[in-house]
């Protein structure tokens, strides 16, 4: 059994640490951010498809569109699965990168007379809509969430690992790699000896200070049950 530190939002962290307790491990939850819905009406225009690389972009796009025809571009399997479960009848699943979208609208036979309405967060790195100018696809940004940090303070750290330091770290997102970052910085006898840390991809690993990043397991690919299987 290992023991497994989260730092997602705290609705989030909630199924993570299920996932993790069904397969024997102990989780234990820090959350280092939360989100925030962003209000406002959806923008109107001739889209062509739509697009998210968040199951948080879910809820907007299916208020407005759930039903609609048109395809619907997830960035990995856990969105595509909510974009289904919303009620959209044409989800097109990338194989979890940004990226893979814009191969995915290329093969979807979308040009340079399309728009692809994505529904974002903020902050983001611009990655999809640089793939999509790069395809020669346009993209409308619509933000519909916002992640907010947090830094919680030493005694909120120390109650979580009252039994020391944990045996792993999950990071699933870059903002979370900053966070840890920033923890071991400021709490470093908390993390002795170092966990594993165990990243969901090698652009949230990335996002890791240089003296954390020799203990980096990447997952095999960009599920989450696949970065389990490096606890296993």
């Amino acid at each position: 059994m290992a023991r497994v530190l989260i730092l997602r939002a705290a609705d989030a962290a909630v199924q993570t640490a299920e996932a993790l307790a069904a397969r024997g491990h102990r989780p234990l939850v820090l959350p280092v951010e939360s989100m925030r819905t962003i209000g406002g009406p959806a923008p109107t225009g001739d889209f062509a498809a739509l697009a998210a690389t968040s199951m948080r972009a879910v809820p907007a796009l299916a208020k407005v569109f759930s039903g609609d025809g048109r395809p619907v571009f997830a960035v990995g399997e856990r969105t595509g699965s909510a974009l289904l479960a919303a009620g959209f009848t044409d989800v097109r699943v990338a194989a979890g990168e940004a990226e893979d979208i814009a191969r995915l609208a290329r093969d979807a036979g979308l040009g340079e007379t399309a728009t692809i309405l994505y529904a974002a967060g903020r902050p983001r790195t611009g990655t999809l809509e640089t793939a999509l100018t790069a395809a020669g696809i346009g993209c409308h940004v619509w933000e519909v969430y916002e992640t907010v940090a947090h830094r919680p303070e030493r005694s909120a750290v120390a109650a979580v690992l009252d039994e020391g330091p944990p045996d792993a770290v999950l990071l699933l997102s870059a903002g979370q790699a900053t966070a840890y970052g920033e923890l071991v910085a400021t709490c470093p006898d908390l993390f002795q000896p170092a966990p594993k840390i165990l990243a969901l991809s090698a652009r949230i690993a990335a996002a890791l200070p240089a003296n954390l990043a020799e203990t980096v397991r990447l997952s095999d690919d960009t599920r989450l049950a696949s970065l389990f299987e490096r606890l296993d």
